[in-house]
């Protein structure tokens, strides 16, 4: 009975994609009819495919680098004239695209250094993103220094040099905005005055799609379809208009994948998701499959997949991820809780928090499902997380609060001219954290803090503070053919963002002086440098504790850009 069954369902999804899909007549009948009949008696053996995992893979999965030159200006005399060669060539062609006038005087000015530029695009990104901008002298260049430079609108592509030459593709991403150079004390290691970054400075000009593959021995418009039917069954997305499936089926065997905006934030999570998914199974199958992965809850190598099949179960998986949320091994916890939270189901929550307090491997996905969880407890959760001792902790949880609500007044801020954002989030328990990646932004748990400077400060060779007599700080910028511009302060944080401000300083010049702040003492609050979670930390099985040094001030914003990109899971395991 069980394989007459089978045999109707097979033939059901015979039916479907014959009425649904008309380019299945592009193969000559006869053709056509061996190979359904090859691959419905494929699906109809016991080695038939249980999940869209053993039918199908996932590309396109890849983090791309796309490149550029452009053209930085501002600089204070550091800048460098670029060598004849192929570099000079391909900028000076640039710069008359973007209508720069007299393009080889602008090049020899020292006001002024050639850059190469890049930016690491993953394949969650849709067109009008906003990435960071890496940015380092061109090697044909021989500027100094990039210190208080502006990038001029540059365009940055996908590019091979090739025999002295460079080649390119088509226009990838536009880019232009202020350089910040990384302090020494984020990058622990000596301060690179020819390397800076933009905080979101490239903008994305298409958007990325996955790509389902078919096995060949299933390649079929029929497969191709019936997986489609059951993708679409389990995610869709509104477009502004209407609700639509996932995935299109364009042929015997591609699928596109659309991704859901909740799930930009994991695209590991998602993709696994996916084939986690039944494709071929009765009721009876069903239920033996549940069980099986409720089975194999108690054994930490396989929970993930167990959790991730009994999610593509939606309501009837709900039971067994809730016994994993019992169990004594966190690493399980963790993957039932995951599971939970992209099922918005509450008693998550809890769970996801207590991990991000006591396991770094896995805080940045439980800030992540915590993000994603609809229920009140979830937001309740992240902003008890707000008060925690642990920068990364707080910031973390800031950032995903605006993820889940980008309207939330707690975590909005103000904006201070085109310096930066600044955030005051009440807290007994006081801290500034300083963003390094995505935007310029300052947040401030708790009051106002207090400034007292005992010391001259050059910021950079135009810029200067000192404390006067009666306590308020004055900050000067020489303009060397123009008057000085002068701001005189109350000596607390806002005031002195403001003056800054006021003297046309730069995002880069605030972080200038909050890190020798920081050493200094100068502020009455601690500074920390883009404490965010960061991917890449190692969890080790049956490890009890953790050492609380193992957890850097700041992680990941130290390594290049290239190992950043590397990383494609958000924590490994050994």
């Amino acid at each position: 009975m069980r394989r007459f069954n089978r045999t109707i369902l097979i033939v059901g999804f015979f039916a479907i994609a014959g009425c649904s899909a008309p380019w299945t007549q592009k193969e000559p009948d006869s053709d056509l009819q061996r190979r359904r009949e090859a691959i419905q008696d494929v699906l109809q053996s016991e080695e038939r495919p249980r999940l869209v995992g053993d039918a199908a893979i996932i590309v396109g999965t890849d983090i791309r680098e796309y490149e550029g030159f452009g053209i930085v200006n501002g600089l204070l005399d550091t800048g460098g004239d670029v060598q004849p060669g192929s570099q000079r060539n391909f900028i000076l062609n640039e710069m008359r695209a973007e209508g720069v006038d007299s393009p080889n005087l602008v090049l020899g000015s020292k006001a002024t250094a050639m850059a190469r530029l890049r930016v690491f695009v993953g394949p969650e990104s849709t067109k009008g993103d906003m990435v960071d901008l890496f940015v380092d002298v061109a090697d044909d260049c021989d500027a100094s220094s990039l210190r208080n430079g502006w990038l001029m609108p540059s365009r940055i592509h996908e590019m091979q040099f090739l025999g002295g030459s460079v080649r390119q593709s088509e226009l990838k991403a536009r880019a232009q905005g202020s350089l910040i150079i990384l302090p020494a004390s984020v990058t622990k290691k000596e301060l690179n005055l020819r390397s800076a970054v933009i905080l979101g400075g490239g903008k994305v000009l298409e958007s990325r799609n996955f790509t389902i593959r078919i096995r060949d021995s299933l390649r079929h418009v029929t497969t191709s379809a019936a997986i489609s039917r059951v993708i679409n069954d389990h995610h869709s997305f509104y477009d502004g208009a209407e609700r639509k499936g996932v995935a299109t089926a364009k042929n015997d065997k591609v699928i596109q994948l659309e991704i859901p905006n909740r799930h930009r934030w994991d695209v590991q999570h998602y993709t696994d998701s996916i084939l986690a998914i039944g494709f071929i199974e009765e009721s009876a199958e069903r239920s033996d499959r549940i069980a099986k992965c409720r089975s194999l809850l108690a054994e930490p190598t396989a929970a993930r997949q167990a959790c991730l099949e009994l999610e593509a179960f939606g309501k009837e998986g709900i039971p067994g991820l809730e016994e994993a949320l019992q169990s004594p091994d966190p690493e399980i916890q963790f993957y039932a809780a995951y599971s939970l939270a992209y099922l918005d189901h509450p008693p998550a929550a809890p769970v996801l928090a207590s991990l991000a307090r006591t396991i770094p491997e896995f805080r940045p996905l439980c800030l992540t499902g915590l993000q994603l969880l609809k229920h009140y407890t979830a937001k309740d959760e992240l902003e008890q997380l707000l008060q925690e001792e642990e920068p990364e902790l707080r910031y973390g949880a800031l950032l995903a609060l605006r993820r889940r609500d980008s309207q939330d007044a707690l975590a909005q801020g103000t904006r201070v001219g085109d310096l930066t954002h600044v955030v005051n989030v009440p807290s007994d328990k006081p801290l500034i954290t300083v963003s390094l990646q995505e935007r310029p932004e300052l947040v401030i748990f708790g009051e106002n803090a207090s400034v007292q400077m005992k010391d001259f400060f050059e910021v950079n060779p135009r810029l200067t503070m000192r404390s006067e007599a009666d306590g308020q700080i004055r900050i000067v910028r020489f303009q060397p053919s123009d008057e000085d511009l002068t701001a005189i302060v109350a000596p607390d944080l806002l005031s002195v963002i403001e003056g800054f401000r006021a003297v046309g300083g730069t995002y880069n010049d605030i972080v200038s002086w909050l890190d020798e702040a920081s050493r200094q003492g100068w502020v009455s609050a601690p500074i920390s440098m883009n404490p965010r979670p960061m991917a890449g930390r190692v969890y080790q099985r049956n490890q009890q504790e953790l050492a609380r040094d193992e957890i850097a001030d700041t992680v990941d914003i130290a390594q290049s850009p290239a190992d950043r990109a590397e990383k494609k899971s958000w924590w490994r395991i050994k």
